[in-house]
């Protein structure tokens, strides 16, 4: 935890100057704890605009609850018929803190035949339980968690890219082939943990938790776009393991989140899915990366440099003279996902061999997508 044994007053004090420090904080909106406005000169006559309140709490707090007793603080006072709103709701505490569109929520405000003339810091009345049954999904779909110590720069850059007058939207983190590692290491700690699977078990059989990263990071409202992988996401559940049994007929296995998908939601609320195109290959053939260390090491995995690759052929046509491709027949009895045979023209002289068979359907995925590798695969 960033903020520890300190006082409400003073949490609100360091988030201020940790991460608001270009903006106003000192505004009072009402009993609303904490404000975030843009500064304004005094000759300025128009309403100076929110651009968050939040709940604030010392140590650690549900962040759902909080953000139900801010919505009921704000009901109860008519918040918004006094202020103009702001672009987002938010709550935080020692650890973390957690941001959702205005627009996201608001209806609640409207709703008819209830009673906002509650306290707000009761957790236990029928009203809370109602709102928090209201909004609970709403925060779990919508709401940016960022914390404090592990997404410190992230939230920095979430901040100067979506704390502006006038906004409309949310700018997300894009991925790229120079951070999805970066992401892949903080997914490890938010999203693997609530993937049905047992690990240690799985890794035995070949199964990674790398590939779900894959499956999640390459894919569009939940649904993997390239169907080579390993494993596939399907909207609320991973397929894995998918074969063509002896019968001809096609078999797969699935698993679920063991939290209803609420921390995988909340991880990539964060991020633009899928990266540009053009990273997409780099990425799967990157795919060693995301191999445990022992796996590595037991299979002797590694990823082979496109200079290496252009090297060994210009020793192969030294040695060997210009007209090598067609003939001898080569074959790469460690080819992993075929790196090293990238550029090879005679299709029907190379042979390619692994002990992984998801390096199969990655070069296989490669040879679709049009990238220059082909001739016969051998699991």
């Amino acid at each position: 935890m960033k903020y520890q044994n300190i006082r409400e007053e003073e949490l609100k004090n360091k988030i201020a100057q940790d991460y608001f420090w270009l903006y106003d904080c000192t505004k009072i909106i009402g009993n609303v704890d904490f404000c975030v406005c843009m500064h304004q000169s005094q000759k300025e006559l128009s309403e100076q605009e929110s651009l968050l309140w939040a709940e604030a709490k010392k140590g650690t707090a549900d962040i759902y609850k909080s953000i139900v007793q801010l919505i009921l603080t704000i009901g109860k006072a008519r918040t918004f018929d006094k202020f103009l709103p702001p672009a987002m709701l938010g709550a935080f505490d020692g650890e973390k803190i957690a941001f959702i569109p205005y627009n996201q929520i608001q209806e609640v405000f409207y709703l008819n035949d209830f009673n906002w003339n509650v306290t707000p810091s009761n957790h236990d009345t029928k009203e809370f339980k109602l709102i928090h049954e209201k909004v609970k999904t709403v925060i779990e779909t919508q709401a940016l968690l960022f914390d404090f110590l592990n997404d410190d720069r992230e939230l920095k850059k979430f901040i100067k890219e979506n704390f502006i007058v006038g906004k409309f939207g949310l700018t997300k983190t894009r991925i790229d082939k120079n951070n999805f590692m970066v992401i892949y290491n903080k997914w490890l700690q938010t999203v693997k943990p609530t993937i049905a699977v047992n690990w240690e078990l799985a890794k035995k059989k070949g199964i990674i938790d790398g590939d779900f990263y894959l499956a999640d990071l390459l894919s569009h409202e939940n649904n993997t776009l390239r169907e080579k992988l390993f494993v596939l996401l399907k909207k609320d559940y991973y397929e894995f393991d998918r074969e063509l049994d002896e019968a001809g007929i096609f078999s797969s296995k699935r698993t679920q989140f063991t939290d209803k998908q609420v921390a995988h939601t909340q991880f990539w609320n964060k991020y633009e899915r899928p990266p540009k195109e053009e990273y997409w290959d780099y990425i799967v053939e990157r795919r060693d990366l995301l191999v445990p260390q022992d796996v590595r090491e037991r299979k002797g995995s590694f990823f082979t440099p496109q200079i290496w690759v252009e090297l060994s052929q210009k020793y192969l046509t030294d040695v060997l003279g210009e007209n090598w491709q067609d003939e001898y027949y080569v074959w790469d009895c460690a080819a992993g996902t075929g790196n090293l045979l990238a550029g090879l023209t005679n299709k029907y002289h190379i042979w390619a061999s692994t002990l992984d068979k998801q390096d199969v359907e990655v070069m296989r995925d490669r040879i679709k997508n049009g990238a220059k590798l082909h001739g016969r695969m051998l699991r």
